[in-house]
């Protein structure tokens, strides 16, 4: 026994001392979800068709949720850093694609079908006492069941081996099992926090049908599931993305706080509003013209956090991408960024982008097929802007064109939340037009402060071209001239004068001018809004 325990622990130990990188470790967990669903669709007897969207996307939710939870409460009990787990935790991913083999051996060629458990308190509570061992027929949690208990096992064994301290190894093992209990039956949970805080109904009286129906019969603005018979799994999808990005946050933290912290600062707070803000104003303009879409609930909340989240992320692989290209001119103009510091290395600053341009798609997609569409061409015009061959950000107004035109994506997507199948009807095309303009003139704002950096990068801003003074007269004259529109010639004048007189102001220092410009920016286009649109 003791030469078996000796064993076992230097198993682990190599585990522990393994290492994997970031990239890897999602491509190896993409891969092992991908032979998870090729296994059940393909492999074995299945009543279900090859491709389900919001399944098949699920099944990468869920189990990234549910080992990220895991992973989080393992660092926890052992009280060692998440990042020497990485490696231990992509061996025990394989256990994902044990379930259908332990079920294909028993049925000789078909998987059972594992529901999530639906149920009241008491319900449940025999389900997580007996192991899942009360379920009506028809429902078989077979290779389910058998996983889940080698996982809590493991993780107790785990904690024991790692701590020799018996109360750890139980906590290891029941919080394990309790996360993974937690998981099965999420849709249960979500409803009697629900209903504690609405009010309407008793927990206690809650059955599995009324929490089957409120987990399927939300509307979510336009957006449905493509499949109507998923519609419970769309719902879930739009919860647990915001929750997989939430729980990432924290494992990075944890992992290394120097570096989450540094790309924190980096995600440079003006751009990251004023990205929210124009989503906000295409919600507005899509309430507009599709006011009948409207619908406020915990499931229309969670659609609208993940795309502001998908959003963000997409910024930041743009900041990312934007900083490999610039490294030189931020050791200039901006050494306070994450690879100037040399926080990271430079493979690991592109990883850091992957990860973060492979979660904003999932956020995307997690809510409809064209939001993940329209941020992948997002990151098509931020590549063409910061990298070779093209780098346009080395062209005037070229640059700043593109730069709005993937801003205007932004809004497009807010708009799209209520226009539905509608696509962009109804959007008008002059306010389109509108906010291209200004943005283009008014985006240049943001080059005065790396005029020595890209003066060496050879990067041709209008600063470097004609220099501080005559460029801020240049670039204030440009906004100013870019919101005139004669319907609104009172606002053009006293905001474009506005926006001149701080441009050239030689008292606003010029890492602060883009703070003071957005603003006006901002309340233009919400003139433009009211003015043009509801006149």
């Amino acid at each position: 026994m003791d030469k078996f325990i000796k064993s076992l622990e230097k198993i682990i130990n190599r585990l522990l001392a393994g290492e994997i990188s970031m990239v890897n470790w999602l491509a190896m967990f993409l891969g092992i979800v991908t032979l998870r669903l090729f296994l059940d669709k393909f492999i074995a007897q299945s009543a279900f068709s090859a491709i389900q969207p919001e399944m098949d996307l699920h099944n990468y939710l869920f189990f990234s949720l549910a080992f990220l939870l895991i992973w989080l409460w393992l660092s926890l009990i052992l009280q060692v850093n998440p990042k020497n787990l990485a490696f231990l935790m992509i061996w025990a991913c394989l256990l994902i694609d044990l379930p259908p083999i332990f079920d294909l051996i028993k049925t000789g060629g078909a998987v059972y079908i594992g529901p999530y458990v639906y149920g009241g308190p008491a319900e449940l509570k025999i389900q997580y006492l007996t192991i899942f061992g009360h379920f009506p027929s028809g429902m078989v949690y077979f290779g389910t069941k058998i996983v889940f208990i080698l996982v809590s096992l493991g993780s107790g064994i785990l904690a024991w081996i790692k701590t020799k301290t018996w109360w750890k190894a139980l906590g290891g093992l029941v919080g394990t099992y309790s996360l993974l209990f937690l998981m099965a039956s999420f849709p249960s949970w979500l409803t009697f926090i629900y209903y504690f805080f609405e009010g309407s109904r008793k927990i206690a009286e809650l059955s599995a049908v009324q929490i089957f129906q409120f987990m399927s019969t939300v509307n979510v603005f336009s957006l449905k599931a493509v499949d109507f018979g998923f519609g419970h799994i769309f719902q879930l999808n739009l919860l647990y993305f915001p929750l997989i990005a939430g729980f990432s946050c924290l494992l990075f933290f944890l992992s290394n706080r120097d570096k989450f912290i540094a790309v924190l600062k980096n995600i440079r707070i003006p751009q990251c509003s004023f990205h929210v803000g124009l989503f906000l104003v295409g919600l507005g303009l899509g309430y507009l013209a599709y006011p009948d879409n409207l619908t406020l609930g915990i499931f229309s909340f969670f659609a609208i956090l993940s795309l502001v989240v998908a959003i963000l992320l997409a910024w930041k692989t743009s900041v990312i991408v934007n900083d490999l290209y610039d490294l030189e001119t931020d050791n200039l103009t901006n050494s306070g960024r994450p690879l100037p510091q040399s926080l990271f290395s430079f493979r690991e600053y592109i990883e850091l982008g992957i990860v973060c341009f492979v979660f904003s798609l999932i956020g995307g997609l997690a809510v409809n097929f064209k939001f993940a569409m329209l941020l992948l061409v997002y990151q098509i015009i931020a590549w063409f802007y910061s990298a070779p061959p093209f780098r346009f950000k080395r062209v005037p107004l070229v640059a700043t064109f593109l730069s709005s035109l993937a801003l205007l994506i932004i809004l497009f997507m807010g708009f799209l939340v209520f226009s539905g199948e509608y696509n962009l009807q109804g959007l008008s095309w002059r306010i389109i037009f509108l906010f291209m303009l200004v943005l283009t003139f008014s985006l240049p704002v943001k080059d005065f402060k790396d005029i020595e950096g890209d003066r060496k990068m050879g990067v041709l801003t209008i600063p470097v071209i004609f220099g501080e003074e005559l460029g801020r007269m240049i670039v204030g004259a440009g906004i100013f001239l870019s919101l005139n529109e004669k319907d609104l010639f009172f606002w053009a004048v006293i905001l474009g004068s506005v926006a001149f007189l701080i441009t050239v102001s030689e008292k606003i220092k010029t890492r602060q001018l883009i703070w003071w410009i957005l603003p006006v920016v901002i309340v233009y286009g919400l003139i433009v809004v009211k003015v043009a649109l509801l006149k």
